[in-house]
């Protein structure tokens, strides 16, 4: 592990055991970035690094982050820093990123009809060149049970995210490794296999 990664902040173990420190939170986020690679890859673990990239606690313009996960060069899914004050609970968001087309073949109707569908989340199309153009953010409430429920119910269809995830890939292993949480990723491919296992013992 070079140099560079060990002290970047967002990559060290102090950032990942700062976000542990709020259990209920890192729940809710290993629940997300799990969601997300397990549609987005047939083998998670296997693409790490070298597919996607998890940062801890990043600094960003945009206001405090809990992570970011990457997916070649773009970031894909990220949420907001676990909150200081009771106040703040209610503004708690997640921001998702998905392809448009595959979006809109799964729901039958263009990006800008979901809002009248979905009004407990938000939609807005992007222009970005690493998705070839075809990228819609979804952003949810993460501690709202009718927005969690809507997002749930909107992204059954997991194509959406595989789609965007495929067109990344093909680009290649992304520029932020030295901001990679391996012990965040480790967490959170444990939670995967905890599911799989789940999912397994249900079927017997």
């Amino acid at each position: 592990m070079s140099k560079e990664h060990m002290t970047n902040p967002s990559a060290s173990e102090e950032s990942f055991r700062k976000l542990e420190s709020n259990p209920d939170f890192l729940d809710l986020y290993l629940d997300l970035v799990a969601l997300y690679l397990d549609a987005a890859f047939d083998d998670p673990a296997a693409a790490e690094v070298e597919r996607w990239t998890l940062s801890c606690l990043p600094a960003t313009n945009g206001g405090a982050r809990a992570f970011t996960l990457n997916i070649g060069p773009m970031e894909v899914l990220y949420a907001a820093a676990p909150p200081e004050t009771e106040d703040e609970l209610a503004r708690m968001w997640a921001r998702v990123y998905v392809s448009t087309s595959a979006l809109e073949d799964c729901t039958q109707l263009p990006v800008a009809g979901l809002s009248e569908k979905y009004p407990a989340l938000t939609f807005e199309p992007c222009r970005l060149a690493s998705a070839d153009g075809d990228a819609t953010v979804i952003g949810l409430w993460i501690l709202d049970d009718e927005s969690i429920e809507q997002f749930t119910t909107l992204l059954e269809d997991l194509r959406p995210i595989r789609a965007l995830a495929d067109r990344l890939e093909a680009r290649g292993k992304g520029p932020y490794e030295q901001y990679h949480n391996r012990w965040f990723a480790q967490a959170v491919l444990e939670r995967l296999q905890e599911v799989a296992d789940a999912a397994l013992d249900n079927e017997n």
